[in-house]
């Protein structure tokens, strides 16, 4: 099964640190991160912590989100605003049992980022996120308590959670990859700047709901690759900029090799 890594990013209220730490510890949770935490963890908060100390004790700190996701299979923005607009893929969340669904039979690391108790998230936090997830509730008070909303997150996971899988997730850096070969093929095919990056949104929104798995994330980057090497022969890019996900990527997409070395490789005549 997935090894969850919980991440708190801003919390205000050491209260709110140790009840989360309480929820983890009903759900066989243990791997607490703070982001630039806005308070200090002192006697109240482990009070509410109850039998939690050990979660408390080994909270790992970080200065930003992005450092709290470094090294997950799969990262998990929460948000309790859900958009209507066709437009806003960021916030195209799923619920907390399609995402025990999805991780069922996974093996790997997946990043819940939680953010603040008065305005959670951000839009840009949600971006270096692979996916987003939401709670249902009703329309007139759709935010919930950040421990009570962590606790139905893990309550889901926990009773989604299978038997032990070998059917690794893809790494963040094969994902990437993926994302790059997209981002390249569509601009050697002609599309807009705009639309590149819309594209390269949902395709990561897919992604990220799906879990994709190591073996599939390396077949798409070598379809993926054919794919832009063709287009390449074929026409030359009229616009030499590139998306921000090429040049976030440049450095690893051709490490593609390593993660497709299993896959039968294209012979030329």
């Amino acid at each position: 099964m997935a090894d969850f890594r919980v991440v708190l990013v801003e919390p205000s209220f050491e209260e709110s640190i140790g009840f989360v730490a309480r929820a983890m510890k009903n759900f066989g949770l243990s791997n607490l991160h703070l982001v630039n935490p806005k308070t200090v963890l002192g006697p109240s908060g482990r009070m509410r912590g109850g039998h939690a100390q050990d979660v408390l004790d080994s909270i790992v700190e970080h200065r930003s989100l992005k450092d709290a996701l470094e090294g997950l299979h799969l990262s998990i923005g929460t948000t309790a605003q859900s958009s209507y607009a066709t437009s806003n893929l960021v916030r195209k969340p799923m619920t907390p049992r399609e995402l025990g669904h999805v991780l069922k039979n996974r093996a790997g690391t997946v990043g819940i980022a939680f953010g603040r108790e008065g305005t959670g998230l951000t839009n840009l936090e949600l971006r270096q996120c692979d996916a987003t997830l939401t709670i249902p509730a009703v329309s007139e008070y759709q935010t919930l308590n950040l421990s009570h909303a962590a606790a139905i997150v893990f309550y889901e996971l926990h009773i989604a959670a299978g038997e032990s899988s070998m059917d690794g997730l893809a790494s963040e850096q094969l994902k990437k990859t993926i994302l790059g070969f997209l981002s390249d093929s569509a601009l050697r095919s002609g599309i807009e700047e705009h639309d590149r990056a819309q594209l390269t949104r949902a395709f990561r929104n897919v992604l990220g709901r799906s879990a994709i798995r190591h073996r599939e994330g390396s077949l798409l980057v070598e379809v993926l690759r054919r794919i832009s090497e063709a287009l390449s022969q074929t026409k030359e890019p009229e616009d030499s900029g590139t998306l921000s996900v090429v040049s976030e990527t440049e450095s690893g997409t051709r490490a593609w090799a390593e993660d497709t070395s299993g896959l039968p490789q294209r012979h030329d005549s």
